[in-house]
């Protein structure tokens, strides 16, 4: 009789298990079917993302998630995240997107998945008061500011340590504005940001600084983060953004913010582009 009990037992939990297996839909149906995509975007970091003087959430990052949901066909729910949450909150499922100008490493890809192509080129810059600081080799041993959570706090003691064994002091702030207001206050001898970012903040704050050693290091790619092992997810938002880029979508909110009529114009190319071996018939190729 027992053993009867546990076969019944066995097969009840055997047949439960598959209900909970074909009960489990893929993110991609989920989203589908409530028919809100919830993406992820900060708000703080101007040109990218930021609250502008109207009191609206804006920039490069917003308008590029406004257009992703409406290729998509469905109803955007904007969810605030900081450089703390924009990747946990994808690990947690609260949000099913992040653009959140998202450097892409090594370390973040095994807490996430990341969208194909990369939506932009950057590069980090160091900034300091005008005539204080002449090269990065001076950085030695003098005190740099970072975000929070940016890999700009281990990246940029190596690209000192290229020039001198002294080693810098990190200190880390809540964001860039806080990050340059302790430059002004000499509170930090310099500050490191993505130069697209430094530069909008650079010229709204002040205009006794400038870049230390005129170049951009620690070139890298920004890239839309969705929660892992969602294939079917990640490539419909892949083919989204491949095809925003295909039918002039991407470059129309480019040119807005970064071409040389834009709200924040860039010296530089930070464009996608694709390979035409990877992509097909596209138009890009990334920078040398």
């Amino acid at each position: 009789m027992k053993r009867r009990s546990l076969v019944v037992l066995f097969a009840a939990l055997l047949v439960m298990s598959f209900i909970s297996y074909a009960a489990a839909a893929s993110l991609l149906e989920e989203v589908t079917k409530r028919g809100t995509v919830r993406i992820g975007n900060g708000n703080s970091t101007p040109p990218m993302n930021y609250i502008d003087e109207k009191g609206e959430w804006t920039g490069f990052d917003v308008d590029l998630s406004n257009a992703i949901a409406e290729k998509l066909g469905l109803k955007l729910e904007r969810v605030l995240v900081d450089n703390k949450t924009r990747i946990a909150f994808l690990a947690n499922r609260s949000i099913d997107i992040s653009m959140a100008n998202i450097s892409q490493t090594r370390s973040r890809e095994e807490q996430m998945d990341y969208a194909e192509p990369p939506y932009f080129w950057t590069g980090k810059i160091f900034y300091a008061k005008k005539g204080k600081i002449k090269s990065i080799k001076d950085l030695g041993g003098k005190k740099i500011g970072v975000d929070q959570g940016s890999n700009a706090f281990t990246a940029a003691p190596q690209e000192i340590a290229k020039f001198t064994d002294k080693k810098p002091e990190m200190l880390s702030f809540q964001n860039s504005a806080e990050g340059f207001l302790a430059l002004k206050q000499g509170k930090i001898d310099a500050y490191s940001q993505d130069a697209q970012i430094m530069a909008s903040v650079a010229g709204n704050l002040s205009e006794e600084y400038e870049a230390v050693g005129g170049s951009i290091w620690s070139p890298g790619l920004y890239g839309i983060g969705v929660p892992e092992n969602e294939s079917d997810w990640r490539d419909k938002v892949s083919f989204t953004l491949q095809d925003m880029m295909k039918d002039g979508t991407y470059e129309k909110i480019y040119q807005k913010w970064f071409g040389p009529k834009g709200k924040s114009p860039l010296p530089i190319n930070a464009r996608p582009r694709l390979p035409k071996d990877t992509f097909g018939d596209m138009l890009y190729t990334w920078p040398d």
